[in-house]
């Protein structure tokens, strides 16, 4: 293998990792620490902060979500004809969750938790209570988090796994 190749696999398998870091993380920060908490502020408090900060939460978790998703693909792309057959098994299982995952993101997790923002916004502007359907949206929200969660823990077991058959 050339030294080139080796770059370019380093670079990616890095991105990979720590986009994929980032999804996991904004995942638990989701799901175990904002969720739980928010009910502990004020009225007011929470819905500034979800009308201020979840845009950026939201923002990062779609940025890692992709990222992690490209680097991914790329980086199979290059590897994949000096993978073992063994190692194909538990790449192919991580591949499907993550996609699987992406979709919960993407279809479930983030639109809920975009109609959480909008109703803090609406609520914001028109200083009066927010809909009843936040916490609906806001429940689907957490739902879709854990779930997404719990699925890209699989992801990780199953590209560890990869690396060690």
């Amino acid at each position: 293998m050339k030294m080139v190749d080796q770059i370019l696999i380093d670079i990616l398998a890095y991105g990979h990792v720590l986009s994929a870091m980032g999804w996991l993380g904004g995942g638990i920060l989701t799901t175990f620490v904002l969720g739980p908490n928010l009910r502990n502020l004020s009225p007011g408090a929470g819905l500034e902060f979800n009308a201020r900060i979840l845009p950026k939460v939201l923002r990062f978790v779609e940025i890692a979500v992709g990222l992690s998703l490209v680097f991914g693909v790329l980086l199979f792309y290059v590897v994949m004809g000096d993978l073992r057959p063994d190692q194909l098994n538990e790449i192919y299982a991580g591949v499907a969750l993550a996609l699987i995952t992406a979709v919960d993101a993407f279809a479930l997790t983030i639109p809920s938790f975009r109609k959480v923002v909008k109703i803090a916004n609406e609520a914001l502007q028109n200083k009066q209570p927010p809909s009843p359907d936040m916490m609906k949206y806001a429940m689907r929200a957490r739902t879709g988090s854990l779930i997404g969660t719990v699925l890209l823990l699989g992801v990780l077991v199953a590209m560890i796994a990869s690396g060690f058959s």
